[in-house]
């Protein structure tokens, strides 16, 4: 009887799935009197009739195919004596065009079939690429992720989204085997990290692209109140929101020329630090930065005690970068005294500890002169104010008895 692909019932199939790369080994087992004698071995493949062997003669040119044959026990009846051999191909480092369905015949007739499937883990096509991708605000960016592998990898991007390695599924364009992502009209929220994955059962790959949109500062100041006392503590809060890194300064604004204005930040550096270390241990006033993401930053103005020659005089947050600057102003406003039960009692301490408090380089600390000369005028107020309502009271009292007369 003759086997054929068609008569299933009578054919013996192996499913081989095997990594690119690999080594297979296909085996059947043949007597040695279709080897030696007049009917012959052969193997081929169904898809192309492909010979590969014919008994022991190679017909495929291709080294990495080659047969094997080994006995594995001796047949002896009345009439016959033969062995039970293996007739064995072997293919060294398979390729994808390796794929396809092998039989083992003698002569016409089909012995075995093997269905060889060969697998690869996912690649990416392209081996040199930007790993960093710099583009400014209102821009387009386009990136192609092209992967291969078998079965056919599945291909999208994802964003990490915070340092706990949270991340975002981000929709693409696929064709065939590329997946690419496009971001239109960015803005700095689309600074980050993607990554461009592809995955199939034999396992997963990915590719890092840092996205950095760069745009102009924006300043914001937070404050926690919006008038003050004399002697209060003042603390300004600058939130700025930049790409490349900003020049951040504090100025102070005291006239209406700006031509003026002092430059804090410079003097503060160049007065309380040497060489990134504090000179002294200063605690009536400072500027601190730090540095909250990649793309924020916060600046901090203190003041221990506000003294009265601030009043009404302008403290700017400014940022500048190679797009540009903008800046946050606030104007410290005074608040009205009449609520506090102090009302007529002289403060001395506010006028004695904001005597240290000095933002400009030809400015010493108020002398004691000073400070007596501003007790000795609101003390001479208070008497002024005094003695009106004593006037005031006797004149009322005039009127009052000559009514009555």
């Amino acid at each position: 009887m003759t086997n054929n692909i068609n008569d299933s019932s009578f054919i013996s199939r192996d499913y081989l799935n095997v990594n690119v790369g690999k080594r297979v080994r296909m085996e059947c087992e043949l007597n040695n009197s279709i080897i030696n004698g007049n009917r012959k071995g052969l193997w081929l493949r169904l898809e192309d009739a492909e010979v590969y062997f014919y008994s022991r003669i190679r017909i495929n040119s291709d080294e990495r195919f080659h047969i094997e044959e080994g006995k594995i026990f001796h047949m002896i009846n009345n009439t016959s004596s033969y062995y039970i051999i293996t007739y064995s191909l072997i293919i060294d480092d398979v390729q994808l065009s390796d794929s396809g369905t092998y039989s083992c015949q003698q002569d016409n007739n089909i012995i075995k079939l093997f269905i060889l499937n060969i697998v690869e883990r996912p690649y990416f096509i392209t081996h040199e690429y930007s790993t960093i991708l710099r583009t400014q605000v209102g821009k387009n960016i386009s990136i192609i992720c092209e992967a291969q592998g078998k079965p056919k990898p599945y291909i999208n991007w994802i964003k990490k989204m915070n340092e706990n390695k949270q991340k975002m599924m981000i929709n693409c364009s696929i064709t065939s085997n590329i997946c690419q992502l496009n971001l239109v009209n960015v803005n700095r929220y689309h600074n980050g990290i993607y990554e461009c994955v592809a995955t199939n059962i034999l396992g997963t790959i990915g590719r890092f692209y840092e996205i950095d949109v760069q745009f102009p500062p924006n300043v914001s100041i937070l404050r926690e109140k919006s008038s003050y006392l004399i002697g209060d503590t003042l603390l300004l809060e600058c939130f700025i929101d930049t790409n490349p890194e900003s020049d951040i300064q504090w100025l102070h604004r005291y006239t209406q020329d700006i031509n003026k204005d002092i430059d804090l930040s410079r003097l503060f550096y160049k007065e309380y630090f040497d060489h990134n270390h504090y000179k002294i241990d200063n605690d009536i006033w400072y500027i601190k930065q730090e540095q909250l993401n990649a793309t924020r930053w916060k600046t901090t103005l203190f003041i221990k005690r506000i003294p009265r020659r601030l009043f009404n005089t302008t403290f700017i947050c400014r940022a500048r970068n190679s797009h540009g600057e903008n800046e946050e102003m606030i104007k410290i406003i005074e608040k009205d005294d009449l609520s506090k039960d102090n009302y007529h009692r002289i403060s001395i301490k506010p006028i004695i500890s904001t005597s240290n408090l000095s933002f400009y380089p030809n400015e010493r600390s108020l002398s004691n002169t000073t400070q007596i000369l501003e007790m000795t005028n609101y003390i001479n107020n208070q008497s002024k104010n005094n003695f009106n309502i004593f006037i005031l009271f006797i004149y009322l009292s005039i009127i009052f008895i000559s009514i009555i007369i």
